[in-house]
């Protein structure tokens, strides 16, 4: 019994060091970031447009907002950063302008696109594919 209480005892630190190196490590991109999406013409018809918003993370979850909450051209960018920089993110929010959407859709409807990206550093890029390709540049501030 001593000999399996002195084992865990002795494994404690060691855990605990791993345990603290996952900490830093999902805390390696924690900071504020700027973020611009950019979607090109749609084959829709849909026009390009161009966001660019603050983005905050901490212990590697990012939070970003473009527009008013709950209005029309809002959208929240949410998700989980790797300590290896690969991300799994959601773009939802409310459409804008018809003439921005995919097929013309009218304002206000819901969306939501995964995004896939990876943050190296003080940078990272991603995207969301619908109908068309928009991709995301992000920069630590």
């Amino acid at each position: 019994m001593r000999r399996v209480i002195g084992l865990a005892f002795g494994l404690a630190p060691i855990l605990a060091g791993a345990d603290l190196a996952d900490a830093q490590d999902s805390a390696r991109f924690d900071g504020n970031w700027n973020v611009v999406l950019h979607c090109p013409r749609g084959q829709s018809g849909a026009l390009p447009f161009t966001f660019r918003f603050a983005a905050r993370v901490t212990a590697g979850s990012i939070h970003g907002e473009n527009g008013v909450a709950g209005r029309p051209g809002w959208m929240t960018l949410d998700g989980t950063i790797q300590p290896d920089g690969r991300a799994t993110l959601d773009a939802s929010g409310l459409t804008g302008q018809s003439a921005y959407n995919t097929d013309q859709t009218e304002r206000g409807v819901p969306y939501h696109h995964p995004v896939t990206a990876h943050f190296d550093g003080s940078q990272g890029n991603g995207q969301w594919v619908t109908d068309r390709v928009c991709s995301f540049i992000f920069t630590r501030d």
